[in-house]
């Protein structure tokens, strides 16, 4: 994978199962269900039937090297998206220069932007990187971060002064007044459909 690059998305929808549903026509399917069962963590292959009690926190969807998640929620709305980096420590340095808040845990580095947005940050060997498949098999090939016009070129350099050139990312006017990624182009010999719309997830 060649970097910077946007692997990762994260939506809250309504309905978990028929928004994966979408995803599947772009070669992206179930990887692992993770919830709790009377407070205990509970995590599930995708052929496993939910125990009783079963509440669900959040479920991953990956095909090649894109990964979705997909959390429950009451309406559709767009979470943040992650990039493979290759000096996560140098990014972070240029995002705190800037004063953007940065959160940090043993699988994920966040960056909190002053637009309302998050970016997570992965380098290239780490363990959620290591876990994607095979890029030829399906693949974000333009992603598109919808923003408010006016701020539009202002975001855009700033994204690029701080995380890097990321190749595959189209900061885009927007009609909501809230960033979000609306939508993507998938490329890959698993995708039937190419281009993905954040609202196919609650249809």
């Amino acid at each position: 994978m060649n970097t910077p690059e946007v692997f990762h998305l994260h939506y809250h929808v309504p309905d978990v199962d028929a928004a994966a549903a979408a995803l599947s026509s772009f070669g992206i399917t179930p990887a692992a269900r993770f919830g709790s069962v009377e407070g205990e963590s509970v995590a599930l292959a995708p052929e496993e039937d939910e125990p009783s009690g079963f509440r669900l926190r959040l479920q991953t969807n990956r095909g090649g090297t894109a990964d979705v998640t997909l959390t429950p929620g009451p309406k559709l709305a767009f979470d943040h998206f992650g990039v493979v980096v290759e000096d996560v420590s140098a990014v972070v340095e240029r995002a705190t220069a800037r004063d953007w808040s940065v959160t940090e845990n043993e699988r994920r580095t966040f960056l909190v932007t002053p637009w309302g947005f998050r970016i997570e940050l992965q380098s290239p060997d780490s363990d959620l990187v290591s876990e994607l498949g095979d890029p030829n098999d399906c693949h974000f090939s333009e992603v598109s971060l919808g923003v408010p016009t006016e701020v539009r070129d202002r975001i855009d350099r700033t994204i690029r002064a701080v995380v890097g050139d990321v190749s595959n990312l189209c900061v885009v006017p927007g009609e909501a007044s809230k960033p979000a990624v609306t939508g993507a182009h998938l490329a890959g010999k698993n995708v039937e459909e190419q281009q993905f719309e954040m609202r196919l997830l609650a249809e």
